[in-house]
């Protein structure tokens, strides 16, 4: 009597199981690279907010040492930044005013005879020593790109700062806040300029990014 004995078919997958375990591989790639994406913001954010904080006490002490808030001396400076333009005078300007580290970036009445330097180096002097308004900066908290330093957010950008005008009757206010504005563009990735602070009515809230990390 023989035997009779069953081929089995060869295993595998078929196509519709080959497209499902694709892309559930899609998914979880992508909720993996979504959730590094959020991580990466989140501390940047965290950042920028750490730094900020630092600096508004550092104005304040600014303020109470030269009875007023630092400006730029060149506020119209921009630096590339990847594909964008941003202005880095403001952010080169904090940068001297709370680190001591020249102060050819610092709008002055007159030039100090026993300041310093005129231009920053990464290092303090004896005499620049006696201005620091920040001590013990992080290194996180500014960079040098070609040459130049300025304070930088937790993205590799430039701070935003503008100083209060002095309130003209009839005129539009140029800051939200009543002594300066001080600003990151945080994770916006479209606006690098965009304030439209001077069109603003008085006493309007200013209709900016969420995404920013501002100090109104």
């Amino acid at each position: 009597m023989k035997s009779h004995s069953r081929k089995l078919a060869p295993a595998g997958f078929t196509v519709i199981e080959l497209l499902v375990v694709i892309t559930i591989i899609a998914l979880l790639f992508a909720l993996t690279i979504g959730g590094f994406t959020y991580a990466q913001k989140s501390a940047a954010r965290s950042r920028t907010t750490a730094a900020m904080s630092a600096m508004k006490s550092a104005l304040e002490r600014y303020n109470n040492e030269f009875g007023e808030y630092p400006a730029p001396q060149n506020p119209g400076d921009t630096v590339a930044v990847g594909d964008k333009t941003y202005e880095v005078g403001a952010a080169a300007m904090l940068y001297q005013a709370l680190s001591g580290d020249g102060y050819d970036n610092i709008l002055l009445a007159q030039t100090p005879s026993n300041g310093g330097p005129a231009s920053s180096d990464g290092s303090l002097d004896e005499t620049e020593s006696k201005n620091v308004m920040l001590t013990d900066m992080p290194k996180e908290f500014y960079i040098n790109r070609d040459g130049r330093y300025y304070m930088t957010d937790g993205f590799g950008r430039p701070f935003q700062y503008v100083k209060a005008a002095p309130q003209v009757a009839g005129e539009q206010p140029t800051t939200v806040n009543s002594t300066y504005d001080l600003w990151s563009f945080g994770d916006d990735e479209e606006n690098t300029s965009a304030r439209s602070i001077d069109t603003i009515a008085p006493g309007a809230v200013k209709d900016a990014s969420q995404r920013w990390i501002k100090n109104w």
